[in-house]
């Protein structure tokens, strides 16, 4: 069955899905499975899950940072299907599940007996509870996910053999764009200049007003939210327009303000990536605020510690380590008690904790990290691995740094954010070096939103070796069609430098 199928399938059937289910749950709160009442709403639950399966091998239903998908699409809460939604998110989490995958071949039996192990789980179980009594259970047909099991495997290993093939990725030039590329510096010329332009001004008005905030912060022990989310509104409306070139922004990384910078790369990384994730315009611009403070408890640590050139010993990192406390006790003392308060608050917390909980401040193993954390974590870390520090010879490149996020460190990160990190950054994100069958070298100056293999590239270097002056440089707005990356280059190997280019953005 083709994608759109799937999804114009997942459409028809999943409300009806939802409330059989819901219903189904709710009956079983009263009466025992045997009981007639039940076995009725788990034939209608049946009926519909058949008529979903008839073209699909399976069916899953995944809970992911408050959304609830099936088959990998994300099923919107419209209207009289709001109190199911959010009921039946609420019993995937009590359950400490991700979700739930029925595969071709399932009898009714067999639901019963599944669903009786899930009515007996609750929030005292352990989270591998449910799926250790579908095991002892056999039921093959049914599957029981952990959150950390809802993987975006196919998307880490089709890097990883990009990188096997070609010492570091290569694409594979099929898709669909709509620059020219044909070396003659347009591209989209005028509009991808204009949007730059735009970009560039939207991303420097950011970065003072940052600076702005936090020396209130540190003048009064309170962030001005108000004026946070005035600084975000411009950044949450160039991304709605779909204009990427604010992403490129965010590889920069000798600019002169990199502190206040880098709150405001993970501000735009990360309204971004909600935007990919369907995360609706209002609630973007809360994502953005708390993504621009996320740092804040930072100003309670001591200033030698935050500018150490060097590695921090045990003393020192104990005091970083409090910053995300130092945060949320700073939103804490916040007037009033508003949602985006505490949205911020929780981000301020949470941001270092890991999806799996391993990172700091430490928890109890029921906590669940919240939806906005766990988007500007993965944000934060991707900024950060891609910065100058003294102890590294030189930062991750962007691509370095995506693959490692969505290959060796992806237990630390929610599946549905690396996949909205990749749509975000494109598969080549700002910053890559790359060189292409017909032997230019190009940078990639901001993702493709059509084809996440086709940047906005600039050609830095002509197959003869030379380079096109400063004075007339050149674009493919995007990267032809007909043109293959072989290799992706280190700035050792190629003698580039990034920065350079990006520095001349506009």
């Amino acid at each position: 069955m083709s994608e759109q199928a799937n999804e114009l399938a997942s459409q028809v059937h999943a409300p009806t899905l939802l409330v059989r289910l819901a219903a189904m749950i709710r009956t079983a709160r009263i009466h025992d499975v045997t009981n007639t009442a039940f076995r009725r709403q788990l034939q209608d639950f049946y009926d519909v899950l058949m008529l979903a399966m008839e073209q699909e091998a399976e069916l899953g239903l995944m809970s992911v940072t408050g959304y609830l998908y099936i088959n990998g699409t994300r099923i919107r809460a419209d209207g009289s299907l709001l109190g199911v939604y959010h009921m039946l998110l609420s019993e995937l989490t009590r359950r400490s599940i991700g979700g739930i995958k029925f595969h071709k071949g399932i009898d009714m039996p067999e639901l019963e007996q599944f669903f009786h192990h899930f009515m007996m789980a609750d929030h005292k179980t352990k989270p591998q509870d449910l799926a250790e009594a579908v095991t002892r259970a056999n039921l093959e047909h049914i599957q029981v996910l952990a959150v950390s099991e809802i993987e975006a495997e196919d998307i880490a290993s089709r890097l990883q053999e990009q990188a096997r093939r070609t010492g570091a990725g290569n694409g594979d030039g099929n898709g669909s764009g709509n620059g020219s590329g044909n070396g003659d510096g347009h591209g989209e010329g005028t509009g991808l200049a204009d949007e730059r332009r735009r970009a560039k001004q939207v991303f420097t008005k950011a970065v003072t007003g940052t600076h702005k905030i936090m020396n209130h912060a540190m003048k009064t022990g309170r962030a001005d939210l108000r004026f946070a989310k005035r600084l975000i509104q411009p950044v949450v409306d160039n991304i709605m327009k779909n204009e990427t070139s604010i992403i490129g922004l965010t590889a920069l990384k000798s600019h002169d303000e990199y502190t206040y910078a880098h709150c405001v790369n993970v501000s735009t990384l990360s309204v971004s990536m909600g935007y990919v994730m369907g995360i609706p315009r209002p609630v973007l611009a809360d994502l953005g605020v708390a993504a621009l403070i996320h740092d804040i408890g930072k100003i309670a640590v001591p200033a030698d510690v935050l500018r150490k050139p060097g590695k921090l010993n045990d003393d020192e990192w104990s005091s970083m380590r409090r910053h995300p406390i130092e945060g949320m006790k700073m939103m804490m003392d916040m007037p009033g008690l508003s949602l985006l308060t505490l949205d911020s608050m929780r981000t301020c917390l949470e941001h270092h904790m890991g999806a799996n909980l391993k990172g700091y401040p430490k928890t109890e193993s029921g906590w669940n990290q919240g939806a906005f954390s766990r988007i500007v974590a993965m944000a934060d870390c991707y900024d950060a691995m891609t910065a100058h520090r003294a102890y590294r010879r030189r930062p991750f490149t962007p691509f370095e740094a995506l693959r490692r996020l969505l290959g060796p460190d992806r237990e630390q990160f929610d599946p549905a954010v690396r996949w909205a990190l990749l749509k975000t950054v494109g598969i080549y994100p700002p910053g890559t070096i790359l060189q292409v069958d017909t032997g230019h070298h190009l940078l990639a100056m901001s993702p493709n939103a059509n084809d996440p293999r086709r940047p906005n590239c600039k050609v830095v270097r002509y197959p003869d070796g030379t380079s096109p002056p400063e004075s007339a440089p050149e674009h493919w707005e995007p990267m032809p069609a007909d043109v293959r990356v072989v290799h992706v280059l280190s700035p050792e190997e190629s003698g580039i430098n990034p920065d350079e280019h990006l520095k001349s953005f506009v």
